[in-house]
């Protein structure tokens, strides 16, 4: 029994060190050396040093009790890494939004408007919008797929009738020419932001400035006290943000895992909320979206692309609603 209690506490070791040593050497590579080529000297060096110390340091425990000093302190050094909102940022997310809510007026400070159709290249706008809380009438969910059906990105547009509609995305705040990438995702190089944006803008920069990308417009059935309350959490956030910025992660604070965590725990967890590629099938089994067709007619029928690029520009919102036949469906129960 002894050499299998040595097999099996070798391996618990073995296994230990390997997920510390992958993890620091990303973070060595993205937060330490800055995605540059020193970093990447730097994350091989550890490695290399690591598995030096494994092969001839016997037994393992002795250098893995070293390793595990090295990482706690290494681990108290990038939990003192702060967020910012001092970064040269993409020209499309360098306004923060900001809202004030006077009895029944919101206002919404630099709601994002962009061209994505300039003659030189997009052509970022914000503006100040206002809306009265008493006339919000629906929400919408826009749910992206880029390429992996595990993974998705999912908004919200609330519909305040005569006021017309804002659309909310919780993403990364891009510093200027950075693009998204998982891994970095993971560890200290990307700030979140709640971008606040016309629904114009949130559509037309997945379905014709991003290749690659699929929509899908749904009408969501939420009673009007439950549609408030989730409208207010987002705003409260936004406020939040503006004093406060955070780091957006891969895993724990995402697109997805922020809207549940902003609702205190009211939305049951599910594994999609994870790998929320199932998002919009998990909201249909949840009965949030329409039932009279099943899910998978549903969806083909929502998708909005080319609705939306061939939609114009006045009465866009109206224009691809009446388009999509789930959509108007679900529309004409409520």
């Amino acid at each position: 029994m002894e050499w299998l209690v040595e097999v099996v506490l070798g391996a618990i070791i073995y296994l230990a060190s390997l997920i510390i040593v992958l993890w620091t050497a990303g973070a060595i590579y993205f937060d330490v050396g800055g995605e540059s080529i020193f970093g990447r000297v730097l994350s091989i060096a550890w490695i290399l040093a690591v598995v030096g110390g494994f092969l001839f340091w016997q037994p393992p425990w002795a250098p893995f009790v070293v390793l595990l000093v090295v990482f706690t302190a290494f681990l108290l050094w990038w939990m003192r890494l702060r967020p910012s909102h001092e970064r040269v940022w993409d020209p499309n997310h360098t306004q923060l939004p900001r809202v004030d809510l006077d009895g029944d007026t919101l206002s919404i400070h630099n709601v994002r408007n962009t061209d994505y159709h300039a003659e030189n290249g997009i052509m970022p706008r914000f503006e100040t919008r206002t809306y009265r809380m008493s006339h919000l009438c629906g929400l919408d969910a826009l749910i992206l797929y880029w390429g992996s059906r595990w993974m998705s990105h999912p908004m919200a547009v609330f519909d305040f009738g005569p006021d017309g509609r804002v659309c909310i995305s919780i993403e990364v705040r891009y510093r200027k020419g950075q693009k998204f990438g998982f891994w970095r995702s993971l560890y200290r190089r990307q700030e979140i932001m709640y971008v606040v944006c016309d629904e114009r803008d949130a559509i037309l920069k997945r379905t014709s400035y991003l290749k690659g990308q699929d929509l899908y417009l749904y009408r969501v059935n939420l009673s009007p006290i439950p549609m408030r309350q989730f409208l207010l959490e987002y705003l409260y956030e936004i406020n939040q943000l503006v004093d406060q910025p955070r780091w957006y992660n891969g895993v724990t604070s995402n697109c997805t895992t922020s809207v549940y965590m902003q609702g205190r725990g009211r939305l049951a967890w599910d594994w999609r909320l994870l790998f929320n590629g199932g998002l919009d099938r998990m909201l249909y089994v949840r009965r949030f979206l329409d039932q009279a067709m099943p899910f998978a007619l549903l969806k083909e029928q929502s998708r909005v692309n080319e609705v939306a690029n061939s939609a114009p520009a006045g009465d866009f919102g109206n224009h691809i609603r009446r388009q999509l036949s789930g959509y108007r469906l679900a529309a004409r129960k409520q």
